[in-house]
């Protein structure tokens, strides 16, 4: 008969699998991991993942659920050291950035893996809600200031496409050794942010009322 667990023994075997899971994308991408392979790194019996996840989708969406987790929280924490509203942005975008950087292959498993049908894995929308979460409310907060000006999802995709595609270039190894990577950070967020602020906006505008045809 099998041992009956308690909630924190299985979490604490999930969040090993998840581990190893991670590990076996970093070498061999999706295609890497699979229950029975976890079980031989685990050194258990090949039944015995079969009593956490279901399948493959399940383990990856369990992995992915985590992740995004993680990022969620040094977002959170990021904001919570940066108190000024005129500083937050740039706090939130190179929390990104730099949880990015170290964790790379957490950031290629969250934003490259396709779930079958994501509806059905709740806890995982909901800690991909979350992470955008601190974005979303920087930016609210900024129109309602003044600061920003603009579509509240329009600018939130742009700071994220900004983001990503920087980080997404780097690893996969396409920028060179021209630019050291946090160099080339600051300047996207610095761009970043002159695009979404007001100041920026009313210059552009003051321009094109002025510019002759």
């Amino acid at each position: 008969m099998p041992k009956v667990l308690s909630d924190d023994e299985i979490r604490c075997f999930r969040n090993r699998m998840c581990d190893h899971a991670l590990a076996s994308f970093a070498k061999h991408g999706v295609d890497g991991i699979s229950l029975r392979g976890l079980a031989a790194d685990l050194s258990c019996s090949r039944t015995t993942p079969y009593r956490y996840f279901k399948n493959k989708a399940d383990i990856l969406a369990a992995l992915r659920q985590r992740e995004f987790g993680r990022i969620a929280d040094a977002l959170e924490a990021a904001l919570l050291h940066e108190l000024n509203p005129s500083k937050q942005l740039e706090t939130l975008c190179s929390a990104y950035f730099q949880f990015a950087i170290e964790n790379p292959d957490s950031y290629r498993v969250m934003y490259t893996v396709a779930q079958p049908d994501p509806s059905q894995y709740g806890e995982l929308e909901a800690e991909i809600l979350r992470s955008s979460e601190p974005m979303r409310r920087i930016v609210n907060n900024g129109l309602a200031a003044g600061s920003m000006l603009g579509d509240p999802i329009n600018i939130c995709y742009v700071l994220w496409a900004g983001l990503h595609g920087l980080i997404s270039l780097h690893l996969a190894h396409l920028l060179g050794n021209k630019r050291e990577i946090d160099e080339l950070a600051a300047v996207m967020i610095r761009s970043l942010l002159r695009a979404v602020s007001a100041e920026s906006s009313e210059l552009v505008a003051t321009d094109r009322i002025n510019k002759p045809y």
